[in-house]
């Protein structure tokens, strides 16, 4: 470079024509190209975390036991009577909406929802109410038992068929599979 020349004659300076054609369709297409790659990726994380739910959804059902039969609508004439449990536990359902009960079986709760020991011998009321099931929506019957005095109480559901009615009910926490359940006795 010679003396008295503009030192940028020669080359431009670097902010002009700065950046190529080139390098700028390149940049537009990598910003195009980036959301939508990364919304793809998105959607395919979403879609696999609700596969992976539902897996575990299925499993979970496939692996907590519950009573053999379908969810079952009974009226009050058929659910009075005695249920007994494994145990030699008994339930007798009088027509009145009264109910006594030796050693039975169930996940009995108090007032504030502590679990608690129902009185044994115990005495009460219970009640009747049919629900649609949650799984399948049928027509399910559910027993509600309240002991007095004390206010403990527990509620069954009913399950299998007319011939072979059953009362069941989850102790604890249902993932543990320990269930209580009291089947009709013969009359």
């Amino acid at each position: 470079m010679r003396r008295g020349e503009a030192p940028y004659r020669a080359t431009p300076p670097p902010w002009e024509g700065w950046p190529a054609a080139e390098t700028s369709r390149r940049r537009w297409r990598i910003a195009l190209i980036v959301p939508l790659v990364g919304a793809a990726g998105c959607g395919l994380l979403f879609l696999l975390g609700i596969g992976a739910f539902a897996l575990l959804l299925i499993v979970s059902r496939l692996s907590v036991p519950i009573p053999d039969g379908e969810p079952l609508a009974m009226n009050t004439a058929e659910i009075t009577g005695t249920w007994t449990d494994e145990q030699g536990g008994r339930l007798v359902l009088e027509p009145d909406g009264t109910f006594t009960s030796d050693g039975v079986c169930g996940d009995f709760s108090d007032d504030d929802l502590n679990a608690v020991s129902a009185p044994d011998p115990g005495a009460g009321t219970w009640e009747h109410d049919t629900w649609e099931d949650l799984d399948t929506g049928d027509p399910v019957s559910k027993v509600h038992l309240t002991f007095t005095p004390g206010g403990v109480w527990t509620a069954y559901e009913a399950r299998g068929t007319s011939k072979k009615p059953v009362l069941w009910e989850y102790i604890g926490d249902p993932d543990e599979g320990n269930l209580c359940v009291l089947e009709k006795a013969a009359e």
